[in-house]
């Protein structure tokens, strides 16, 4: 009888995780923002043709993607999605609900394995809820996918690996986090689970060597700023230049600074729980990842796990510790994508704390914990597309069916880029043929990958020439006419 209450809680759990994450996917967030539609046409253009719509043929390690290097895995997950739903936004965005879900049900065999029962249901509810996971499971974002393989690395070691195709911060957390588990015991036969690893991640290692395809790190790393070498050569300068000036002031201290202070970003009170991530991509802003009742469970969780010193305590303290490096190594923090994994221990430290609490207190807990989530989803169906709807580029849509329903009335068509790139969102909606965009890739003029023209579309302002069809944008809307 208490097997199948479990069961039937769990599965409960379950289908409520699933609801929030498809209810309205297609439509809210209200546009797919660009690198999405580039998921998906990639995604479609590998499904016609095994070549992405640049004409690399099966990329393993990346695609590219407006002068980034986006990890392979994700756009992969999303053929299957598209050859059986379509080129469309539900399509993109349908690996990540799902996988988002599935982590949900990993959480509960996670925490029923170190712990019980209870800290199971009780860990799959707070994350099928959680502001942080839900707002990323319902867009296109492969850190996504990334968490649901690091949790699976639990459990199966190769998965760590894995999580290394999906997301670039999982390429600095599963190493770390392969030691971690370890050292708990949790990886029996190290030598051989170490070997498979390496083996699995040996194409990914060889790719990376490409100048191209560090490209990303370059752009986003905290550490390629000058500026600290100027202000060390600065402050050794003042000192004397003496040999002691040179260590107490060395350009390492500096970027230790940096590091240590984008470190402790994502610790901050405001980012985990008052308003989350300053893009509102990845936070409604009227949230912060976690609910404000968590935070006394969460201390009461970390002080106990402090206390009693169990393994599995020692596992999720490291755990958390660790998660937010990669995203410490970066700009723009804190950041919700590349300290997602951070979600993992902060759930499992409140909900020991809520099983170790009074039992009158986990009632009260389970009232304000509905209030606030109601808050949140009420926000988020009702007005979040709406408040943000420019921040997803919403608008291509109609914009993009009314040039393709009239172009051929006329000689030119532009199209502004003030938007942001409207190549790709050309691509998504009229379902071009990818071999056509990949037998003009090396013979059009390009911004980072982008296309800037395609057949008789310039995707640029002008100058225009007569008998054209003309989009250009103003206070963020599209505005038609013609020449």
């Amino acid at each position: 009888m208490v097997v199948n209450k479990i069961t039937v809680t769990l599965i409960s759990i379950l289908i409520l995780a699933a609801v929030l994450r498809f209810y309205q996917l297609g439509v809210n967030p209200p546009s797919p923002y660009w690198e999405e539609a580039a998921i998906g046409f990639d995604a479609y253009s590998i499904l016609k043709t095994g070549r992405d719509f640049h004409g690399n043929p099966w990329p393993l390690a990346a695609f590219e993607s407006f002068g980034d290097w986006k990890p392979s895995l994700y756009f992969y997950t999303a053929v299957p999605a598209v050859a059986l739903f379509g080129l469309n936004t539900f399509a993109v965005r349908f690996p990540s609900a799902l996988f988002g879900t599935l982590t949900v049900l990993l959480i509960y065999l996670l925490f029923l394995k170190i712990g019980n029962w209870k800290l199971g249901i009780l860990a799959a509810l707070l994350l099928a809820v959680s502001p942080w996971h839900l707002q990323l499971s319902r867009a296109g974002f492969e850190a996504n996918l990334g968490l649901f393989l690091l949790v699976l690395g639990y459990f199966f070691s190769p998965a760590l690996a894995l999580s290394m195709y999906a997301y670039h911060a999982d390429r600095i957390l599963a190493p770390l986090l392969f030691l971690v588990f370890t050292a708990s015991s949790r990886i029996k036969q190290f030598w051989r689970q170490a070997l498979i690893c390496l083996i699995l991640v040996l194409p990914l290692m060889w790719q990376l060597r490409s100048p191209v395809l560090r490209q990303r790190f370059n752009e986003t790393s905290a550490f390629s700023s000058l500026d600290p070498i100027i202000k060390s050569n600065q402050l050794i300068a003042e000192d004397g230049n003496t040999r002691l000036a040179k260590i107490i002031h060395h350009r390492f201290w500096q970027y230790g600074q940096i590091f240590l202070r984008n470190y402790f970003d994502h610790f901050s009170f405001k980012y985990l729980f008052v308003s989350g991530d300053s893009n509102p991509r990845h936070s409604t802003q009227k949230a912060g990842g976690l609910y404000l009742i968590q935070v006394p469970f969460l201390l009461y969780g970390i002080l106990l796990s402090l206390k009693r010193r169990h393994k599995q305590d020692w596992l999720f303290l490291a755990w958390l510790f660790l998660a937010p490096v990669p995203a410490a190594l970066t700009t723009a923090t804190p950041h919700a994508l590349r300290s997602l994994g951070m979600l993992v221990p902060l759930t499992y430290f409140t909900s020991l704390g809520v099983i170790k609490t009074k039992r009158f207190l986990m009632i009260l807990a389970a009232f304000v914990l509905m209030v606030e989530a109601g808050r949140y989803l009420n926000y988020y169906y009702r007005y979040y597309s709406r408040d943000y709807a420019q921040d997803w580029q919403f608008g291509y849509q109609p914009m993009i069916e009314s040039v393709a329903a009239n172009e051929v009335k006329y000689d030119h068509v532009y199209i502004t880029r003030a938007m942001g790139r409207p190549s790709i969102y050309y691509w998504f909606y009229t379902k071009t043929d990818p071999r056509l965009v990949q037998s003009m890739n090396n013979l059009v003029p390009k911004d980072q990958g982008e296309y800037l023209e395609f057949g008789k579309i310039k995707f640029n302002n002008g100058p225009y020439l007569p008998h054209s069809l003309i989009v250009s944008s103003q206070d963020n809307k599209f505005i038609i006419y013609e020449n």
